[in-house]
């Protein structure tokens, strides 16, 4: 089956082509018509490979090609070859992407086919894509996730608190998101003002409320704000007071 679907088939002219485990394709009967019935960027499938396709490098003249990867059949005998090639509605091929970086992106080479609505459903545009590898899988958490495909997570600045010694008191944080991300919570704290923060145990909400400040003059906090789909993000620190 060609990569880019049946209808985009076709057979090339020639005799006693031949590829010998290269990327150099050879039409040893002087009657190809490379330059005219191919171009760049398009696959060539042989007939000792059925469903294997080479895509083409660069054409040299109407008996000679180089394809962008050797082929793996070791073939000196006389090959029937096929071309497929892109359908006419698309965008252009995204050439150069490795399968790893397709993984990562979500999307590998393809190409876009818009269908105009017409009757009932004019106005209407219908948007379909290929992929030729990798998936649509968003990627893992990074800084450089699309904020217009992915969430993204602002969070309002955290007040100081001040009171007396024994009282209560509460640290507050808004987290405001994007694409529908449901933010999670999860506060710490930074003991005497100094060292690292630490999670602290069962305070997942929006408002870390102390039930009792005593001995807890100086110290800081803060929160972690992440969400499926975003970059986790952390609000500023605040200074807790025990007058």
């Amino acid at each position: 089956m060609a990569l880019w679907g049946d209808i985009d088939v076709a057979a090339v002219t020639g005799t006693n082509i031949t590829t010998n485990s290269s990327v150099n394709v050879v039409c040893g009967g002087g009657d190809g018509a490379f330059t005219t019935e191919l171009a760049v960027g398009e696959y060539l499938v042989f007939s000792n490979q059925a469903g294997v396709e080479y895509q083409i490098k660069s054409i040299t003249d109407d008996d000679n090609l180089v394809l962008t990867t050797v082929t793996t059949n070791d073939d000196a005998t006389d090959l029937t070859a096929t071309k497929t090639e892109k359908p006419t509605y698309d965008n252009e091929n995204v050439f150069g992407i490795t399968s790893a970086e397709a993984g990562a992106t979500g999307a590998g080479p393809g190409w876009v086919k818009v269908t105009n609505g017409t009757g009932n459903r004019a106005g209407r545009v219908q948007y379909e894509t290929l992929v030729a590898f990798g998936d649509h899988t968003k990627p893992s958490e990074s800084a450089n996730l699309d904020d217009a495909q992915f969430g993204v997570i602002t969070l309002s600045t955290v007040a100081d608190q001040s009171a007396a010694s024994g009282e209560t008191e509460a640290f507050s944080v808004t987290a405001t998101t994007t694409n529908n991300v449901v933010a999670t919570f999860q506060w710490q704290v930074q003991t005497g003002g100094t060292g690292a923060f630490a999670d602290i145990s069962g305070a997942t909400a929006s408002t870390l409320n102390i039930a009792d400040n005593s001995g807890l003059d100086g110290n800081r906090y803060r929160c972690v704000v992440s969400g499926t789909g975003a970059t986790t993000v952390t609000s500023n620190s605040a200074l807790l007071t025990e007058t």
